[in-house]
C-alpha cells in the first residue's frame, strides 16, 4: 500500500472538472494519449484471452484425452504471454512518457506564471509553500505519472474486460459472485471517505513540516547564533510528530480495509467453487468453464486491490493539481493594460508621483497623497526613519506594485500604459541585499543584457575601476559564483549587481544603499563604482548614511508614509528638525 503524498490541504471538491482542465493543459500529446489507451486495450485483451485458451485446452484436450489439442493450447497460451509481455512493455512505456511530458510542460507553466506575479504575492505567501508547489506536489503527479496512471489504466481495463468475460463464460453464476463484489465496493466507498479525511490532515501537516523545515535551514546562522540548535529542533519535532500522527490515521484506515477485501476474495472464489463444482457434477457446466470462470475470478479482484493503491495516488495527485490550478489562477495583479506601448525613445529619465496613495494591507495606508518629481538626470535621495515609506517609494517606481490611488509616470507616461519589456529597460533597482545566480560570473553579468560580448563587459568593468579585481579572480569571467553568490563577499556581490545594472544602461537607477557594512577597501571601490553608474542617469536613491544625502542633487524626507520636507542636505539640516536629529543619528551610528 503506498501512502499519498503531500499535495496540500486542498480538499478536491469537482475532480472531473479538474481533470478537463488538466486535459486542456496537454499540448500535442493528444494522439500520444489515445495512442497510450489503444496500446494498453491491446494488451488487456491479450490477457484476457488466456482463460479461454485454458478452457479449451481442459475440456478438448485433457478431459478428452488429446495430446494434440493440449500441445497447441499450450503453444497458443505461450504465444499470448510473449505478446503481453512486448505489448505491455511498450504501453506502460507510452503512458509513462505522456504522463512525464504533461509534468514538464506543466512545470513550465506554473515556473512562468510564478515568474509575473508581483511581489504582493511573495509578500503575503510563505517560500516554504511555493517550495511545496514546486516540489512534494509535483513530485506526487511525478509518482502518478510513473506508476499511478499505467496501474489505473491497466487495472481498470482489466476489471471491465473480465466483468463482461464472467458474464459470457457463466452469466448466471456471475450473477451471484457480483453479489459479493456489490459489497466490496460498499466497502471500498468508506474505506475512500476515510481515508481522504485522514489524507487531508496528512496534506495539510506536511505543508507545515516543510515551512518549519525551510524555516530552520533558512535562519540556522540566528539559531547557532543564539545555541537555540536544541529549541529549534524540538520545536520542528512537534511539528514531525503531528505529521506522523496524521499518516497513522491513514494506516488505521488501511489496516482494516486490505484484510476485508482479501476475505471477500475468498468468500467469492469459494463460493463459484461450490456453485461451479455442484454444477459440474450435474452435467451443466464444464470442468475447463470452471476453471477460466475462476482465473477470471481472481483477476477481478486483484485489480480492484490495485485501484484501491492507485486511488490514493490519484486523490494526493488530484490534490496536487488543485493547488497548482489555484496558483494559475492566482491574479496578476501588475500586468500591462491592453495596448500598452514602448516609452518615446530615447527616454529622458524624469519620474513623477502624482497624489499616491499606497496600502499593503487594506485599512493601513504606508503612503498618503505623495507628490515627488524627479528630473531626467537629478540624483534624489529618500531619507527617513524605518518604516516610513522610503523602500515603498521605490518599489512603486519600478511598479512592483501600482498605487491604491494617484499614478507613478515616467517621462509623463504612466507606467501602467508602458510594456514590460520597455519599462525593464529604462528602470533598473539595485537592493539593498544583491542577488547573484548560481553560474558564472560572466552570465550574471550579462543577465539583463544577453546579447553584451565580452568587450562590452570589459568596457563596463574598466569604466567602473573594478576590471583588474575580475581579471585576478582565479577563472576571470568564467569564475563560479555558487548559489546566491557565496564566492564573493557583500561588496563584491554588489560591485557585480552594480555592473549588471551599467551593462543594461538604464537611464533610472533606484538604488536601495548598503555600504554601511562594507570593509574601508571595498567601499572605496564601490564608491568609484557608483559613481561611475550614476553619471548622467537619474538615480533614486533610499539612504541610509550621511555622505548619500549629502551627495545628492535633493533630499526628500519621508515621515509615516508622508513627505514632510525636500531640498538641499544644507538646506533641510538649517530648516527641518527631523532630518537635522537623523543626521545627528547616522553621526553617532558612525553613518557618516
Amino acid at each position: 500500500m503506498r501512502y499519498m503524498g503531500s499535495a496540500g490541504d486542498y480538499k478536491v471538491e469537482r475532480p472531473g472538472r479538474l481533470v478537463t482542465r488538466a486535459a486542456r493543459l496537454s499540448h500535442g500529446l493528444g494522439w500520444s494519449f489515445a495512442g497510450a489507451i489503444a496500446i494498453t486495450l491491446v494488451a488487456t485483451a491479450v490477457r484476457l484471452l488466456g482463460p479461454l485458451v485454458v478452457r479449451g485446452g481442459i475440456d478438448n484436450g485433457i478431459a478428452l484425452g488429446d495430446k494434440s489439442v493440449i500441445i497447441k493450447a499450450a503453444g497458443i497460451y505461450v504465444g499470448l504471454l510473449v505478446i503481453q509481455y512486448f505489448v505491455t512493455m511498450v504501453s506502460q512505456w507510452t503512458v509513462a512518457y505522456v504522463g512525464e511530458r504533461y509534468l514538464v510542460q506543466l512545470r513550465e507553466v506554473v515556473f512562468g506564471k510564478l515568474l509575473r506575479l508581483d511581489m504582493r504575492f511573495f509578500s503575503r505567501t510563505k517560500s516554504g509553500v511555493l517550495v511545496s508547489r514546486m516540489t512534494s506536489d509535483i513530485e506526487s503527479l511525478q509518482e502518478f505519472a510513473s506508476d499511478g496512471a499505467v496501474l489505473a489504466l491497466s487495472n481498470l481495463l482489466t476489471v471491465v474486460g473480465v466483468t463482461v468475460a464472467l458474464a459470457l463464460v457463466d452469466w448466471q453464476m456471475a450473477l451471484s459472485v457480483f453479489i459479493v463484489v456489490g459489497v466490496l465496493l460498499g466497502v471500498t466507498v468508506v474505506f475512500q471517505r476515510q481515508a481522504r479525511r485522514a489524507y487531508d490532515q496528512v496534506r495539510e501537516r506536511i505543508g507545515i513540516v516543510l515551512s518549519s523545515l525551510q524555516e530552520g535551514i533558512s535562519g540556522v546562522r540566528v539559531v547557532q547564533a543564539f545555541t537555540q540548535e536544541g529549541d529549534q529542533a524540538t520545536s520542528f519535532g512537534r511539528v514531525n510528530e503531528r505529521h506522523f500522527e496524521a499518516n497513522m490515521a491513514a494506516a488505521r484506515a488501511i489496516s482494516w480495509y486490505f484484510p476485508v477485501v482479501a476475505f471477500l476474495r475468498i468468500v467469492a472464489i469459494v463460493a463459484a467453487l461450490a456453485i461451479g463444482a455442484s454444477r459440474v457434477i450435474d452435467g451443466s457446466m464444464t470442468i475447463g468453464t470452471l476453471v477460466a470462470f475462476l482465473l477470471y475470478l481472481d483477476w477481478f479482484f486483484q485489480p480492484i486491490i490495485n485501484l484501491s493503491n492507485v486511488y490514493n495516488l490519484l486523490q494526493s495527485a488530484l490534490a496536487a493539481l488543485a493547488k497548482l490550478f489555484e496558483l494559475l489562477d492566482e491574479p496578476v495583479a501588475v500586468d500591462e493594460r491592453p495596448g500598452a506601448f514602448d516609452l518615446p525613445d530615447p527616454v529622458q529619465g524624469s519620474v513623477d508621483l502624482r497624489d499616491v496613495d499606497f496600502s499593503y494591507l487594506d485599512g493601513t495606508p504606508v503612503l498618503h497623497d505623495v507628490r515627488l518629481s524627479v528630473g531626467a538626470g537629478e540624483r534624489v535621495a529618500i531619507v527617513g526613519e524605518t518604516g516610513s515609506g522610503k523602500s515603498t517609494l521605490a518599489k512603486l517606481v519600478m511598479r512592483f506594485y501600482d498605487p491604491s490611488r494617484g499614478s507613478v509616470s515616467v517621462d509623463g507616461v504612466d507606467l501602467k500604459d508602458v510594456t514590460r519589456e520597455s519599462r525593464v529597460d529604462t528602470l533598473a533597482l539595485i537592493p539593498q541585499d544583491s542577488f547573484l545566480f548560481s553560474g558564472s560570473l560572466r552570465e550574471n553579468l550579462v543577465y539583463a543584457k544577453p546579447d553584451a560580448t565580452d568587450e562590452d563587459v570589459w568596457r563596463v568593468l574598466e569604466e567602473m575601476r573594478i576590471d583588474e579585481w575580475i581579471a585576478n579572480l582565479p577563472e576571470g569571467l568564467d569564475t563560479e559564483v555558487r548559489e546566491r553568490g557565496s564566492r564573493f563577499s557583500a561588496g563584491e556581490r554588489q560591485l557585480v549587481a552594480l555592473a549588471r545594472a551599467f551593462l543594461a544602461d538604464p537611464a533610472i537607477i533606484v538604488l536601495d544603499e548598503a555600504t554601511s557594512n562594507l570593509d574601508p577597501e571595498t567601499e572605496v571601490k564601490v564608491e568609484h563604482a557608483l559613481s561611475a553608474l550614476l553619471t548622467n542617469r537619474t538615480s533614486i536613491v533610499i539612504a541610509h548614511r550621511l555622505r548619500s544625502a549629502e551627495r545628492a542633487d535633493r533630499v526628500v524626507v519621508v515621515d509615516a508614509g508622508v513627505i514632510i520636507a525636500e531640498g538641499t542636505h544644507d538646506e533641510l539640516v538649517d530648516r527641518v528638525d527631523q532630518y537635522r536629529e537623523l543626521v545627528e543619528v547616522w553621526q553617532r551610528g558612525g553613518l557618516a
